[in-house]
């Protein structure tokens, strides 16, 4: 009886083992199940020369799980976008009197110097600067040949004065408008005034020169 029990569990377990090498080789499997473990949760390995390591079984502790391959690493963000500041032509005209620069009907300077050197501190520093235009005005009295000249003086006076305080040559011009644009004679002589120095001194905003200029501020887009 005790013979016939340890022959069936010595074919059982060749049963077993047969399955072991059929199914996974290195371990004892039953037909359809998974590998057998004892009561410890332990897997039943056989003897065999193949690299569990690498052929083993995961579940037995035998060979790593297969690691998930790492995430792409993210894009790079796109650089941002630089736009750059596009100018914008800018006109200003700056309208300075003559009194006090110029002696009465003269185009030499004599004094008061210093709306012009506010003006060329501000057109030196400009580095967008595209142009500077001097426009010389008189009032009505004297011919108007005579009113013409003194206005083409006076302006190149100014433009001469601008250049040599080192406003660039090239981006000044200067031209004289005599009486033509005068703006007080109407009122002035409405006034019918007694003395000349009367008129005169109503007329002195029509003795100025106005200068004209044509910059550029960048803006960003």
């Amino acid at each position: 009886m005790k013979k016939s029990i340890k022959l069936s569990a010595l074919l059982a377990t060749l049963l077993l083992t047969g399955n072991a090498f059929a199914a996974n080789e290195g371990y004892t499997v039953a037909a359809g199940s998974p590998v057998v473990k004892n009561a410890y949760g332990e897997c039943w390995r056989l003897p065999t020369t193949y690299d569990k390591a690498r052929d083993g079984l995961v579940e037995c502790g035998d060979r790593e799980a297969a690691k998930p391959a790492p995430a792409p690493a993210p894009a790079p963000a796109p650089a941002p976008v630089v736009v750059a500041p596009k100018p914008q032509t800018v006109i200003k005209t700056v309208s300075l009197s003559a009194e006090g620069l110029f002696g009465f009907n003269s185009a030499q300077i004599v004094a008061g110097t210093q709306q012009l050197e506010a003006l060329v501190s501000s057109l030196k520093a400009d580095k967008l600067l595209k142009s500077v235009a001097v426009e010389g005005h008189t009032d009505y009295l004297g011919s108007e040949k005579f009113n013409q000249a003194l206005s083409e003086k006076r302006a190149n006076a100014v433009k001469d004065y601008f250049v040599a305080a080192g406003v660039p040559a090239d981006k000044v011009t200067a031209v004289g408008k005599g009486e033509a644009e005068a703006k007080l004679t109407a009122e002035c002589t409405a006034k019918k005034f007694k003395k000349r120095a009367d008129l005169i001194a109503c007329l002195a905003g029509d003795r100025r020169f106005d200068v004209t200029v044509e910059t550029a501020k960048e803006v960003q887009q």
